[in-house]
């Protein structure tokens, strides 16, 4: 019998009769929590006591973590699922004055190298925390985000027109509103499961849960996923925070850059000028980037390349047609000298304008959004992006579903 690479489970999720307000319960994934403070004071039940969870001496944070889950399993705060069921995600957002609704579904996913293709590397600080806690935990209470192909739009059919029923309603503090369905028919079931056989799964977030389920020697663990063909797909960019060891010129910079492109001198009025430049180098068909120094604090240069930044000859063609690695090793680090020590990165360049006219930065670049196809690019030749190279917008929410994998190694078998 072939083996299934899809499959329900039975999930953990908040229990409604104990928890009013189960929004109040979730938090952001563990890596973009800057304030943990104001989801410990949202709920005595937050999921951040488990994503990011706080020594109690004498135990550590991931025991404490597990002595907490423990507790709110034994008061039915948090219950199991009486039967195996895929959970679907619909998330409603507005980005750039649009609304848009994306719809997802977590379900478990067969772990496979081969199947399972990532973009970006993994560092080793964060992959011992990951691991310790879902070790300890021995379960995931977030989950790895992937995308799979899907031009037909056949599998978000079957997600809209099947008979769910909705587990949670809310709204986070981003203004995302989210509902939250499960699907227990086993017919239906079947059919999702057998549509994602022979898909790949493009991992847009969550690069380290997936390496450590491969060092637990997972076979099964539960995977978000949404086509990436969707209209509600949004990439933001990570723009390129630089300041120098030592002194540098802008228009030195300028200088050598011209070289390479047309520059186009734009004065700054306010933060909307950042808004528009990205615009613009956001729809340029040729490679386009912002510059914006301490130096010139009244202008802003654009750059479009006219002719291909030089890399060394083994790096992939691929790699050197990526619009963030053109910037970030063809321009700042080759052409330009600039040490990776020297850069930092932000999606919200508008925080730092202030920082730029006090000198305490020297240099703003803005970056295009990366695409998905350069994303699938990448990620079919089993290479890596530069760093902080995409922000998949919006995060799934840590908290209304968790899955145990002692409780519940994997789901049911179609026959």
């Amino acid at each position: 019998m072939k083996e299934q690479l899809t499959k329900p489970f039975k999930a953990i999720l908040y229990n409604k009769e104990k928890v009013d307000d189960v929004g109040a319960c979730i938090c952001p994934p563990y890596d973009v929590i800057t304030d943990k403070e104001q989801y410990l004071k949202k709920s005595d039940y937050n999921i951040i006591r488990l994503e990011l969870p706080q020594a109690e001496p004498p135990l550590d944070e991931y025991e404490s973590a597990k002595k907490i889950m423990a507790e709110w399993l034994k008061k039915k705060v948090l219950i199991e699922d009486k039967e195996d069921s895929i959970y679907v995600y619909e998330q409603k957002f507005v980005f750039n004055k649009k609304t848009y609704t994306r719809t997802g579904f977590v379900a478990l996913n067969k772990i496979d190298k081969d199947r399972i293709l990532i973009h970006e590397a993994t560092r080793s600080k964060a992959k011992q925390d990951r691991e310790r806690l879902i070790s300890t935990l021995k379960a995931y209470t977030s989950f790895v985000f992937g995308l799979y192909e899907d031009r037909e739009h056949k599998i978000e059919d079957v997600l809209l027109q099947s008979k769910k029923s909705l587990l949670y309603s809310f709204v986070d503090e981003n203004s995302i509103e989210y509902k939250i369905f499960k699907i227990s028919e086993k017919k239906e079931l079947k059919e999702l499961c057998e549509l994602m056989e022979g898909k790949k799964i493009y991992i847009a977030d969550g690069h380290h849960r997936l390496d450590v389920s491969y060092r637990l020697k997972m076979d099964y663990i539960p995977i978000y996923l949404t086509n990436m063909y969707s209209d509600s797909i949004i990439i933001w960019p990570y723009h390129r925070i630089i300041t120098f060891k030592k002194q540098r010129s802008l228009y030195d910079f300028i200088k050598t850059l011209s070289e390479y492109g047309e520059i186009e001198k734009k004065n700054i009025i306010n933060s909307n000028t950042i808004e528009g430049s990205i615009e613009i180098i956001s729809k340029e068909q040729r490679p386009s980037y912002a510059f914006y120094s301490k130096e010139d604090i009244n202008n802003l240069f654009i750059l479009k390349l006219e002719r291909q930044v030089q890399f060394r000859e083994e790096v992939h063609d691929v790699l050197k047609r990526l619009k963030v690695n053109i910037l970030h090793a063809g321009i700042l680090n080759n052409l330009l000298g600039i040490e990776e020590e020297e850069i930092s990165f932000t999606q919200e360049p508008y925080k730092f304008l202030d920082a730029l006219k006090r000198g305490d930065i020297d240099l703003i670049v803005l970056l295009p959004p990366t695409t998905v196809d350069e994303v699938k690019a990448v990620a079919d030749n089993f290479l890596y992006m530069p760093p902080k190279s995409t922000f998949f917008f919006p995060k799934v929410s840590t908290g209304p579903i968790i899955y145990s994998y002692d409780k519940h190694q994997a789901g049911i078998e179609f026959d």
